[in-house]
């Protein structure tokens, strides 16, 4: 026969009141947490405890067979309630989720909850496999990420429940929630600072396209531990320093996860916003100064990460590229003089004074000239200047596409014996586009650019399929590796919304993308190159040397990424060989 009695329990699950009946007090086993079931080990029984919202009495179901043995209790507890929670959690994995918050372990969550060991370790595997969790922590962060604690949590636990006291409280005075109900999570947002009008939209394009195509292909796989990730992008004018304080500023007001750029001509302005805001920052400036800053002021500058080795690195590259092309006798050089076009960006440093070293060894003569950046009308000068001295060999010292066609348009209308050498801007398709088949012979370099192995062509594929055109050979796969880059961090990290945290991940993991291996264990928490800072090419992305061969990107060196050989350029080969 079964009976209703109202019943109010202290924090103790003492009875203190009682509407009728004569139950005296309810087994300490049977503890009254919260409103919520509470498994009986010792007693195979369940306590069910509905609150009314106010004065913490409860409505028990008791039978008068089957009497405990304590203290003359007359009372049999059966019966269930389910809670629609999230997720599909029960309230017992609400609790035991709640704990693991604190950071305890199984044998103690079982003593805080009366329960068997082995019964919280089969909840927690539950629980996160219900959360898409792949550890204890991992479902611990879900749990204040979402609200999923239950704060302040019932008396039975000590003081320790203080620091649960954060977050969205899902309290016992709250209403269950429809049975269709489910929490939405906060995604993880991307900031990224990137150039979509102006005279770089068209490589402010690529990034944003390669970025939301790693975006979805994340998002498709379930996310980062079940939280969608999202792209917020601002624009900005990569050679105004207001504007690049402005974008960054908006992005970290907006409260991104983290933030990424592209190119910027005032890196300094980005760093100094963003250390002083603390959120993890990936950028692909190549600026060799920018690395230093980190290097020497770590605590500062810990959270800022360059994903892609320094512009020091291009003189030097230079050189060695020619010297090889030399002694292999792919090319007999008109001259021992080398030119290289300095860019006037003021953080530009190109490796001159190695490069200078490294060509007085090898047997030539570094030249150096400034160029004129936004001063169209010298570029003709420039021109004039460069084959009259009919150099060996010239290097474009500017990533601009508008200014390395402005230098090829004059040279290419009369062209010296010179093998013509550029930095980055080729890789964007506008350039092809411009320039068209006058583009066969010149050569270009990066210091991270798109391989063509089989990774590399599975997303150049991708890409074509979701967007209509080829991408790029840099800033596309450089976007789209920095996406699954951050997602790995974050996955690692077991709380992606700890900057600290993905900061440590970032420099303990390695990650091989479309443009090579992503890794920095280095004190300037910049990419290393190959060849140059490492010969390990697991460690490293190759610093690519290509050439344009009858319309297309053909990388030439270093092995083992070179799909084709070097060519003379047709403005340098003899009539009879045109023919």
């Amino acid at each position: 026969m079964e009976e209703q009695f109202l019943v109010e329990v202290d924090a103790l699950g003492a009875v203190v009141s009682i509407e009728s009946g004569d139950i005296a007090r309810v087994p300490s086993a049977l503890m009254a947490v919260g409103g919520k079931i509470v498994d009986s080990g010792a007693f195979g029984a369940k306590f069910i405890w509905h609150p009314d919202g106010r004065t913490g009495r409860c409505i028990v179901q008791v039978t008068r067979a089957n009497p405990f043995v304590d203290r003359g209790a007359t009372a049999y507890v059966q019966g269930e309630w389910v809670d629609n929670l999230p997720f599909g959690l029960t309230d017992r994995e609400l609790d035991v989720l709640t704990l693991l918050v604190l950071g305890i372990s199984s044998a103690h969550i079982a003593q805080k909850l009366f329960l068997a060991t082995r019964t919280v370790t089969t909840h927690i595997d539950r629980v996160m496999r219900k959360l898409g969790a792949q550890s204890r922590t991992a479902a611990a962060t879900i749990a204040m990420d979402e609200g999923l604690v239950r704060v302040p949590f019932p008396h039975l636990l000590d003081d320790s429940t203080e620091l649960l006291r954060i977050g969205r409280i899902l309290s016992d005075t709250q209403a269950p929630p429809a049975a269709s109900t489910r929490v939405t999570r906060k995604p993880l947002v991307i900031g990224a600072a990137i150039p979509v009008t102006g005279s770089n939209a068209a490589d402010g394009a690529e990034m944003v396209r390669a970025s939301q195509l790693a975006i979805d292909e994340v998002n498709a796989r379930g996310g980062v531990d079940g939280r969608r990730v999202a792209l917020d992008v601002v624009d900005v004018d990569i050679m105004e320093p207001e504007s690049v304080s402005r974008s960054v500023s908006a992005l970290i007001e907006r409260g991104v996860d983290v933030l990424t750029s592209g190119y910027l001509a005032h890196q300094e302005r980005a760093h100094e916003l963003v250390a002083d805001s603390g959120i993890t920052y990936l950028h692909a400036a190549t600026l060799d100064v920018m690395a230093r800053r980190v290097s020497e002021d770590p605590d500062r500058y810990g959270n800022i990460f360059q994903v892609c080795a320094n512009d020091s690195n291009y003189a030097p590259r230079f050189v060695e590229m020619m010297s090889q092309l030399r002694d292999r006798r792919q090319w007999a050089p008109a001259s021992r003089q080398l030119v290289v076009l300095q860019s006037g960006w003021t953080t530009t440093d190109l490796g001159l004074a190695a490069a200078a070293s490294d060509a007085e060894r090898d047997g030539w003569e570094l030249v150096t000239i400034r160029l004129p950046d936004g001063d169209a009308s010298r570029w003709a000068q420039i021109v004039q200047q460069v084959t009259a001295m009919e150099p060996a060999a010239v290097m474009i010292g500017n990533y601009l596409v508008d200014d390395t066609l402005a230098f090829l348009e004059s040279f290419l209308s009369s062209p010296s014996r010179t093998l013509v050498y550029a930095l980055y801007s080729p890789s964007v398709p506008e350039f092809r586009e411009r320039i068209g088949a006058r583009g066969d012979g010149i050569l270009w370099a990066t210091v991270t650019g798109t391989y063509s192995d089989p990774r590399a062509r599975a997303f150049a594929k991708r890409y074509r399929a979701r967007f209509g055109v080829n991408p790029g050979r840099s800033h596309a796969g450089i976007a789209y590796d920095r996406v699954h880059l951050i997602t790995q961090a974050w996955a690692f990290a077991e709380n992606p919304r700890d900057p600290r945290r993905v900061s440590q991940t970032l420099r303990d993991t390695v990650y091989r993308g479309v443009n090579g291996v992503y890794y920095f264990g280095d004190a300037s928490q910049t990419t290393l190159t190959f060849p140059g800072r490492t010969a390990d090419p697991s460690l490293g992305q190759a610093h690519l040397v290509f050439q344009i061969q009858q319309g297309k990107q053909r990388i030439i060196d270093p092995a083992p990424y070179a799909d084709a050989a070097f060519t003379l350029p047709p403005w340098m080969t003899p009539v009879v060989e045109r023919r």
